[in-house]
Parts: C-alpha cells; sequence; structure tokens
C-alpha cells in the first residue's frame, strides 16, 4: 500500500540551480550530467518496438557518464522484431556512457510491479551513493503508464529519494488508432486509492486517441460525472490533433454528465495544478477517480497529484492488442519535463 504519511514532495535534483524552477518543458539537443563533480547515480529507461525509446541516448552528451544505467525491457511485447532492435541498441548506447555497468529488467508489461520487484532486488547494488543528494535521470519515452507511475512511487514515496529529472520523446502526429480492444479494467497497484460506499465517483479521464479504453472504464464505474481532460494546446499548436481527438472520443463527449477542460501536454507541474483545482471542487462530496490515458507527461502529472492525495483512485484498462501504426510513427522533439514552479 502507498504511504499516507508524507504529503510533500521531496524537491527535485537542481543542476546549477536552474531545473527545479523551470516552467515549460525544455527541449534538449544535448543531455548533460546532473553531477558536476563525477558521474550521475543512475539513468533508467525502457525499450519498446517504438523508435522513440532510443532517441534518447543519441543525445547523450559526451561527457554524460552515469555510474550505472537500468533499461526495463518486456517479455511480452507486440512487435517483437522492432523491439529486440531497439533493445541492442539501447543497451549499446547507454553502455557508453554507463561507467559501473548496466542492470536489464526483463518483466510483463502488464504486470509493473514485476519488474519494480526486480529492481528492489538490485538496488543495494546500484542506489545513489548519498541519499541526500542523488543524481537520477528517468527516460520515460518508452515506459507504459502504469510502470511510469509505480517507478516514481518507489523512488520518491519508497526510497525517499528527491523526484528525477525526467525526460521524455515526443512522437509525431499520426491521426490513426494506437490500440484495438481492451484486456480488462484494472486499479493500479498501489493507487488504490480509498473510496468511501456512501460518497457519488467524480470520473477524471485524460483523453487521447484509443477511445476503446476509455470508454470501457467509464463504463465499468457509470459515474454520475466526468470530467474529460482534453490535451489543448497541442504539441505544437497543431489543429488536427485536437479535432482528431474529439473525433476519436465523440461518443463518450456527447454523454449526460460529461464535462470537457483543457490540460497541457507536456507540464506535469500545471496537469498537477488541473487536478488540484477539480479535488478542490469535489473533495467534501466524491470520490475522485483518474484515468490516465493522454500523454506520458500527463501521467507524471497524476504522480504529482495523487503523491499528495492518496485517497484517490488511479484506473487504467489494457489494450487488446497494438496497430502497426506505432511502428510508423517518428520521435518527436526531446524535452526535459518541468516538475515544480
Amino acid at each position: 500500500m502507498r504511504s499516507t504519511v508524507a504529503n510533500t514532495l521531496p524537491p527535485p535534483a537542481v543542476d546549477g540551480g536552474t531545473r527545479a524552477s523551470a516552467k515549460e518543458a525544455a527541449p534538449i539537443s544535448q543531455l548533460s550530467r546532473l553531477n558536476r563533480d563525477g558521474p550521475d547515480d543512475l539513468f533508467i529507461c525502457c525499450t519498446s518496438f517504438e523508435e522513440r525509446s532510443v532517441s534518447i541516448s543519441h543525445k547523450l552528451a559526451p561527457t554524460f557518464l552515469t555510474r550505472f544505467g537500468i533499461i526495463f525491457a518486456f517479455e511480452d511485447t507486440f512487435h517483437k522484431e522492432q523491439a529486440d532492435t531497439n533493445m541492442f541498441r539501447l543497451q549499446g548506447q547507454l553502455g557508453r556512457h554507463a561507467t559501473d555497468g548496466i542492470f536489464i529488467i526483463r518483466c510483463h508489461r502488464k504486470n509493473p510491479l514485476e519488474g519494480i520487484s526486480q529492481l528492489k532486488d538490485i538496488w543495494s547494488h546500484c542506489q545513489p551513493r548519498f541519499h541526500h543528494r542523488s543524481f537520477i535521470t528517468v527516460d520515460i519515452s518508452g515506459f507504459p503508464k502504469i510502470l511510469i507511475l509505480e517507478l516514481l512511487r518507489y523512488i520518491v514515496d519508497e526510497m525517499k529519494l528527491g523526484l528525477p529529472r525526467l525526460v521524455h520523446t515526443t512522437q509525431e502526429y499520426l491521426p490513426t488508432k494506437l490500440t484495438h480492444g481492451v484486456q480488462q479494467v484494472t486499479t493500479v497497484p498501489n493507487f488504490f486509492g480509498n473510496l468511501s460506499l456512501e460518497k457519488n465517483t467524480v470520473l477524471v479521464l485524460f483523453l487521447g486517441f484509443e477511445p476503446e479504453r476509455c470508454l470501457a472504464v467509464w463504463q465499468h464505474f457509470n459515474p454520475n460525472k466526468t470530467i474529460l481532460l482534453l490535451t489543448n494546446p497541442p504539441r505544437q499548436d497543431n489543429q488536427h490533433y485536437l479535432d482528431y481527438a474529439r473525433s476519436n472520443n465523440e461518443y463518450l463527449l456527447s454523454r449526460p454528465g460529461v464535462e470537457v477542460r483543457d490540460v497541457p501536454a507536456d507540464n506535469p507541474y500545471k496537469v498537477n495544478i488541473v487536478l488540484e483545482r477539480i479535488y478542490s471542487e469535489i473533495k467534501g462530496s466524491h470520490n475522485m477517480v483518474i484515468g490516465p490515458f493522454g500523454t506520458k507527461p500527463q501521467t507524471v502529472g497524476v504522480f504529482l497529484f495523487c503523491h499528495k492525495h492518496p485517497r484517490v483512485q488511479v484506473v487504467y484498462s489494457l489494450p487488446a492488442r497494438y496497430t502497426r501504426s506505432y511502428l510508423n510513427r517518428k520521435p518527436g522533439v526531446a524535452l526535459e519535463l518541468p516538475l515544480a514552479p
């Protein structure tokens, strides 16, 4: 279960006093190390069939060094040939910068705790040297959203470390379905919340290009009030993205008791603010349940919010399969994410 003792996040690690005060996502041309006095502690990433899962590794500065690299990889991956190719590429690139070695964690996509359990097993070998001053970078580009939540919970809640530096590679927009079908609707482990049977539920869903998955969660809860969070403004002011997101979720958007609000694509701190406003409106009268089906940086914002509000529940629906459109999407801009004002 999640700890309910601490409700204040440790600050992000600071590089020269600038990172913690960043207000917007910053494009990355080269990624430098955080530690001015030697190698960083950890670089954590996840390989997948998406080309963007290896993009950041090609942007590591020649002087970037980390003591250890940790690569998550999936046993039950879709598009296995591409995933294996990316795994070898990522291992080779990161190997040039990891002074003490690389750990590979193999787990199943639908079981994030399997991966976190392996991380716990190796933690004593690769943990930061100084608990009060850690230098950790997490590339969330290849991580599934539920594993992003579990990884941040382990680092921040269990290990009591500051927020790591978070980097992310976006993808170029393609107006196509990303997944087909739904396997199951589930509560995210360690984000069960504490819902009151005496209160109605407000369901907060981040919309994306996977209407079946959002709809499955909505039908599961049958809430009397739903707030849909739509990414607006879209990346690079791409109106086609916004139009497609609306048309893709047209049925859900037209249901009674549904309200639509805007949320930024790549600013976890501002996503947290949007969720805080919703919570302040309904906290005394309703339960709050969140479904993160938007961008991965938005999922980081969900973690920031849930860390302070452990009574809130996070739910997810697993896709039956991924379409080949993922293989056709090219990496977009790489970003360092803002986590504090």
